[in-house]
């Protein structure tokens, strides 16, 4: 009877050991697919267009980054430091570039922005202006202000949290040594929060380097990125050599970014700054010469983030047609048709139950096997010194789903649904190992070595103790991948399974044949979606 309890208590390990080796499989297949020569027999050629692109690529993504840097920093000062009304609110927007897709946000920025927008439109007939007058959107800047106000939440809750916790003592002792409060903000503080902003920096980089659908739905003439190369290689032209060395010139770069990430972040967490656990100064109110940059700050977060989400609310809702704001605002009215016209597509019910189940099953998937190498690092390697070890979950990171969905093309003849949630849960995996070991971390050895003292075997120890205590920081782990699924466009646009489709796929191709008020529509169903899901789920873990 105890060999029984024991080997049902083994069944966990194993299916879990098995989802992780399977994932990380496919993954390796599918990305030696993606580098393989075409079968004409051309291997890898590097021309100028494919550097050019490159080099455009990086400078969108650095520019990006470096706004939403600024922006989170400022950011985090304001939410840190200071009191103001809406604190709650601003920092309730961190969660944004997680739990909502960039479809949307990039929808939200035509309807308020676009050359028939809110704003032009509104514009045009105040003004009695003939053309619209702005056309940033469609340009290097527009694709910049856009991933900067999307991503910059990332780097202001990351660096809010790290600011929190720094000790008052150093910043007193340099202003009692006469340092300004720039200097102090740039020798003391800066430094302190070095990690965090190189931890969130990169992210952003990561995101922003491998932007598709913003860049695809507005980039103009001369606005493209690696990411919408390899589509059009694979999907149109077919030209698999490009696509391959496309591919393998965006991993270069990336995992570039990577290990000087890695380095950064050992250099700032060696510093001698990071000596948490201090008294922290407390907030107070806004000071008169703050005022200025406290207004620019919140107008331009107001104006680049808040307009164009609670555009897509108003155009679902909107009873005119599309191109519009000022000519029908004597006739303006709220109306649930977009709605009604939405739900009375049987292809609208039919992509909502792809959703839910592709989403439901890559979150189990990549939340399996999370698990199972959190395990592995916490037994084999719970000092954090293994740089192999550490290191395996960083690859997926650093390849996007574009190129892994032109592998897996390559590698299956006509992709399947089953194809889609592999691909999805073999690069969403190390996100929920983030929050799994986390929850890890926090369990004292101590507790581990009684376990495997009074159990059986250590397997069977190790799954007692971790699968409960960390239980909530798994529930968050699928809340997040269960959204990240559901606003994947990239990956069902690079199968174009026939007759599947998901949400995200069916609000682009509504938006691509300018059906945007119910684009508009679906959007907000895949907004209540994702973001309950994803709130409930992190509400949980915080309480912790």
């Amino acid at each position: 009877m105890r060999v029984a309890v024991s080997l049902l208590e083994k069944i966990p390990a194993v299916f879990s050991g098995l989802v992780f080796f399977g994932l990380c499989l496919f993954f390796c297949a599918a990305l030696a697919a993606a580098f393989s020569p075409s079968g004409t027999g051309e291997w890898l050629s590097l021309d100028f267009s494919v550097l050019r692109t490159a080099l455009f690529t990086f400078k969108q993504a650095a520019f990006s980054t470096l706004l939403a840097l600024v922006l989170g920093i400022a950011g985090a000062f304001f939410c840190a430091r200071r009191n103001f009304p809406g604190k709650r609110l601003l920092l309730s927007v961190a969660s944004l570039p997680l739990c909502v897709p960039p479809l949307l946000i990039a929808l939200g920025f035509v309807m308020f922005y676009g050359m028939g927008g809110i704003l032009n439109s509104f514009l045009k007939d105040f003004f009695s202006l003939e053309n619209p007058p702005l056309t940033f959107l469609y340009t290097f800047y527009g694709v910049v202000i856009a991933h900067g106000f999307y991503n910059f939440p990332i780097v202001m809750k990351t660096c809010t949290d790290a600011w929190n916790t720094l000790p008052a003592e150093e910043y007193d002792a340099a202003v009692m040594l006469g340092a300004g409060k720039f200097r102090v903000f740039r020798t003391v503080t800066l430094v302190q929060l070095l990690p965090a902003v190189a931890s969130s920096g990169m992210v952003v980089f990561l995101y922003c380097f491998f932007s598709f659908v913003i860049v695809l739905l507005f980039g103009g003439i001369g606005v493209s990125v690696l990411e919408v190369e390899i589509f059009q290689a694979v999907r149109s032209s077919l030209d698999f050599s490009r696509a391959s060395s496309l591919a393998l010139v965006e991993i270069l770069i990336a995992m570039s970014v990577v290990v000087c990430y890695g380095i950064l972040e050992k250099k700032g967490a060696d510093s001698k700054g990071m000596a948490f656990g201090g008294a922290v100064r407390r907030c107070r109110n806004i000071a008169p010469a703050e005022m200025f940059p406290a207004f620019l700050f919140f107008a331009s977060v107001a104006l680049f983030l808040f307009a164009p989400l609670l555009c897509i609310l108003a155009g679902a809702l909107r009873d005119v047609p599309s191109g519009y704001l000022s000519r029908a605002a004597g006739a303006f009215s709220f109306s649930p048709d977009n709605f009604s016209r939405l739900f009375s597509r049987l292809s609208f019910w039919a992509a909502l139950k792809n959703t839910v189940l592709t989403a439901a099953f890559s979150s189990f998937l990549s939340v399996t096997g999370a698990f199972f190498f959190a395990c592995i690092l916490r037994t084999a390697d719970p000092m954090k010194k293994n740089v192999f070890l550490r290191a395996v979950p960083l690859l997926p990171m650093a390849v996007s789903s574009i190129v892994i969905g032109f592998g897996f093309t390559r590698l299956f003849s006509g992709a399947t649904p089953l194809v889609l949630v592999v691909a999805q849960s073999s690069l969403s995996w190390p996100f929920a190992l983030r929050q799994i070991s986390a929850g890890m971390d926090r369990i004292p050895l101590e507790v581990t070595d009684a376990a495997s003292v009074l159990s059986p075997d250590r397997i069977s120890a190790f799954f007692r103790i971790h699968i409960p205590m960390t239980s909530r920081n798994i529930l968050s782990a699928a809340g997040f991948c269960f959204a990240v699924s559901c606003g994947d466009t990239n990956l069902p646009l690079v199968f174009a399974l026939p007759g599947f489709e998901t949400l995200s796929l069916y609000t682009y191709k509504l938006a691509g044949s300018y059906h945007f008020q119910e684009a508009c529509a679906c959007g907000v169903v895949l907004a209540l979606l994702t973001v309950p899901v994803f709130v409930l789920t992190s509400g949980r873990q915080e309480k912790k």
